[in-house]
């Protein structure tokens, strides 16, 4: 059973993550040769606030932009 885990800042749309986990579902079936139902995808979202990136929080840089 494969399984897919992506990592993502918080903020998207439930029609965007549905879409994301369609769209990498149908790769997965394709490449790995396996049915829909095998494949497993799990989103874990985070806050802007627990995340960091070249030392500086995404939310600093977020309001930077």
């Amino acid at each position: 059973m494969p399984e897919v885990v992506v990592y993502a800042l918080e903020g998207r749309s439930v029609d965007q993550k549905r879409g994301l986990m369609k769209d990498i579902t149908s790769a997965v079936v394709k490449h790995f040769v396996v049915g829909a139902e095998q494949v497993v995808i799990t989103l874990v979202e985070t806050p802007k606030t627990d995340k960091a990136k070249g030392g500086r929080s995404e939310e600093h840089t977020s309001l930077q932009s």
